[in-house]
This record gives structure tokens, C-alpha cells and sequence, in this order.
């Protein structure tokens, strides 16, 4: 699991860094946040006669690293880790009790965001999602997507909160395919702590700034 996370974090930091190669100077954020809401597991096709499982709740915390370009429009990745609850429960007439589990998702979104009226903003995107270990559910490693809205205060010290309200669909393309895969959903609210941070470029650092000195 270890190793997996490494991987993610690397990548998500590679990647972060190559689209800022090239800029001399741009600002940025990171931020770190947790939440917790629902969430749902289900089939796109449900089998009949198969057992069910219930979603019975979800918990996240993660790191998100912004890259501004401008006032009102920023890309956005990071790293997050979302806990799932659930139970299985047998086939309709089939005997059993219904069994509690949990699993973990790790996963990268890759979102554009727009910034409006001052504190508002709204995102989108992508993310790869990696589910590490076992469970009584399909592995729904893979391609999903994610969409939020909230509300940000920045401070004048360059410190910020955010509240953000989300739902994330994991699974909508699995590398691991199975013939009528499970698909996951979580709908949540996460409150987030940060800070605003300039880069300054090669052309800013004091020392190339310096006048230069005149020989007469």
C-alpha cells in the first residue's frame, strides 16, 4: 500500500511541477482538508438474484496543490484518501446476515476551476483512483470523475479556508475489468486550511535584479 501511495504522490508532484516549467513568476496554493458524507455502491446493470451491497458512509482527507492563471481560473491535483462503509447482503431468499466491510480509495483528480463573485468558485475534472487491498466489492481501480462547488476566504495573510461540496463517481472505467463491474459514488463536504504562495522566477531572484554597475 505503501508503494502505491509513493507512486501517486510522486506522479501528482511530477506533474505539478512540469506545468509550471517555463513560467517565471505565478502563484499558487496548497491546501489541506477533510470531510466526510454518503456514499453508494451499485451496477449501471444489477444482476438478478445477486446479493446487494449498501454504501453506509464515507470519511476523507487529502492535499491539493493549485496553480493560478489569473484572478478567476486555476488547475488543480493533489492526493486524497476516502474510507468507505458498507455491508453485503444475501440474495433474496438466500439465508445470511448481512456482513459490514470497509475499503479504502486513494486517488489523483486532475480539475480546472473557476473563481466568481469575489469567494465563490466551481470545478471539474478527472481522477485515478487506486483501490489498495481486499473487499467484498469489485477493485474499482481506475478512471472516474468529480465535480464541486464552495466557498473560499482568503486572508490577508495569504492563509485561506474553503468549504467545498462534491460528489465523485469512482470506477466509470476500470483496469480491472470484470463483466458488470461495481461503480462507487460519494456526495460530501470537506473544510479545508491553506496558504497562497508566489514563485518567483529566474528573473525576479535579487541578485539578477541588481543595476548593474556603470564604468565610465
Amino acid at each position: 500500500m505503501f508503494r502505491n501511495v509513493t507512486i501517486i504522490t510522486s506522479f501528482t508532484l511530477l506533474f505539478f511541477t512540469g506545468i509550471c516549467t517555463g513560467q517565471k513568476t505565478w502563484w499558487g496554493e496548497y491546501a489541506l482538508y477533510a470531510g466526510g458524507g454518503v456514499n453508494d455502491i451499485f451496477r449501471f446493470e444489477e444482476l438478478l438474484g445477486a446479493g446487494s451491497v449498501t454504501g453506509t458512509g464515507m470519511w476523507t482527507v487529502g492535499l491539493d496543490l493549485r496553480r493560478l492563471f489569473g484572478d478567476h481560473f486555476s488547475i488543480e491535483t493533489g492526493i486524497s484518501y476516502a474510507h468507505q462503509h458498507y455491508y453485503t447482503s444475501p440474495a433474496p431468499g438466500i439465508g445470511g446476515e448481512d456482513q459490514p466491510g470497509t475499503f479504502g480509495m486513494l486517488a489523483m483528480p486532475m480539475k480546472a476551476r473557476v473563481d466568481f463573485l469575489k469567494w465563490l468558485f466551481a470545478d471539474a475534472g478527472v481522477l485515478f483512483a487506486l483501490q489498495p487491498g481486499g473487499s467484498h466489492v469489485d477493485n474499482m481501480t481506475g478512471l472516474g470523475v468529480t465535480i464541486g462547488a464552495g466557498f473560499q476566504y482568503n486572508f490577508r495573510s495569504d492563509v485561506f479556508i474553503r468549504l467545498r461540496v462534491y460528489g465523485s463517481q469512482y470506477g466509470l472505467l476500470h483496469l480491472m475489468p470484470e463483466d458488470y463491474p461495481q461503480t462507487l459514488t460519494n456526495s460530501g463536504v470537506t473544510l479545508g486550511v491553506g496558504y497562497r504562495f508566489i514563485h518567483l522566477g529566474k528573473c525576479n531572484c535579487p541578485d539578477d535584479n541588481m543595476p548593474r554597475k556603470r564604468i565610465y
